[in-house]
């Protein structure tokens, strides 16, 4: 889908990192998070699933699969097409659900792309581009560090 209004959906964005890809502990069992952080000490945990979160760390690592996956395959059209990604963005949560944006520059146009958060990261890390999320969702679904409790770095387990 693509999306027509972008000067809403980019304004007060924050830039992130991604602190890592991690496996919490749940009431129905573990289940993979990424997380973000920002230049405050806030974090951002966003739960994915087990295929991206694999996809997200090995372009941390910058291993190479022995085939593309379907996120290097995304970059390569990207690049065939000499289109470039210009940033992602976490712009909203509705109904439980992280909303994602992917920004790509197509001659001299910027088009962002609705995507999944999980997507848009693991095509951000490959990209080398920038990770942002909309201020009002980092504010509102952030947690410090000194408000997790103190058996997070048992339930927090990097993958």
């Amino acid at each position: 889908m693509k999306v027509e209004n972008l000067s809403e959906e980019f304004e007060s964005r924050i830039t992130v990192s991604v602190s890592g890809v991690y496996v919490a502990q749940t009431k129905t069992g573990p289940s993979p998070v990424v997380v973000l952080s920002d230049h405050k000490g806030r974090i951002l945990p966003i739960f994915i699933g087990p295929t991206e979160a694999a996809s997200i760390e090995m372009a941390m690592l910058k291993a190479k699969p022995q085939r593309p996956s379907t996120h290097d395959l995304i970059i390569s059209i990207l690049r065939e097409l000499n289109t470039s990604v210009e940033s992602v963005t976490i712009i909203d949560v509705i109904n439980g659900v992280y909303i994602g944006r992917l920004l790509i520059q197509l001659g001299g146009v910027s088009t962002a792309i609705d995507a999944r958060p999980s997507d848009c990261i693991a095509v951000a890390v490959r990209a080398s581009c920038p990770i942002f999320v909309k201020e009002t969702v980092m504010s509102q679904y952030s947690v410090t560090k000194e408000s997790l409790p103190d058996s997070a770095d048992e339930t927090l387990v990097g993958s």
